[in-house]
C-alpha cells in the first residue's frame, strides 16, 4: 500500500471514529449510563467549565467551538436548571461570566465516569501496551493537526 493509500485509510478511520464517538447513539449511551440527560452542546459546556473554571461567554464559545447563539441558549437552560451560575464580569459589567455549580460539576463527573466505563468496555481486549501506543500516536497526531491548522490560519491572516 502506498503512503497516499495509507493516509486515505487513516482519514477514513478517523472520520468513522469521530462520527461514531460524537454521534447520537454514543451520546445516548453515555447519557443513559450516567443518568445525565443533557444535550451534547450542554455536556461540552459542562466539561469546558470543569477544566477552565469561570469564563466569559465569548471565551466559552471559543473554548467549546460552539457558536455564540447556541452558547447563549444552552447557558440559559443550564442556568435555569441549576447546572451553572451566571454573573456580570466584575471588570466589565457588559460581559457575562459563567461558572459551574456543584450540580453541574457532579453531572460532568458522572458523565465522564460513564464515558470512561464505555471506553474500558470497548478496549477491554487491548493490552496495556497497545492502548499506550495508540494514545501516544493519537496525541502526536492531534498535536500535528493543531499545528497545521494554526499554520494555515496564520497564512490566511497574512494574505
Amino acid at each position: 500500500m502506498s503512503r497516499v493509500d495509507d493516509l486515505r485509510k487513516l482519514d477514513q478511520a478517523l472520520l468513522r471514529i469521530n462520527r461514531i464517538s460524537t454521534g447520537r447513539v454514543a451520546s445516548r449511551a453515555r447519557s443513559e449510563h450516567s443518568g445525565v440527560m443533557l444535550s451534547r452542546p450542554a455536556i461540552s459546556i459542562l466539561g469546558t467549565l470543569q477544566s477552565s473554571g469561570p469564563v466569559r461567554l465569548s471565551s466559552l464559545a471559543r473554548l467549546t467551538g460552539l457558536e455564540a447563539p447556541l452558547i447563549s441558549r444552552e447557558i440559559k437552560e443550564l442556568s435555569d436548571e441549576g447546572y451553572v451560575f451566571r454573573a456580570s464580569d466584575p471588570t466589565d459589567g457588559r460581559a457575562g461570566i459563567v461558572e459551574l455549580s456543584s450540580k453541574g460539576s457532579d453531572a460532568w463527573k458522572r458523565f465522564r465516569r460513564a464515558a470512561d466505563d464505555i471506553n474500558a468496555e470497548t478496549f477491554a481486549d487491548w493490552s496495556a501496551e497497545d492502548l499506550r501506543t495508540l494514545r501516544v500516536l493519537l496525541e502526536r497526531a492531534a498535536r500535528d493537526v493543531v499545528n497545521r491548522s494554526a499554520h494555515v490560519e496564520r497564512a490566511d491572516r497574512a494574505s
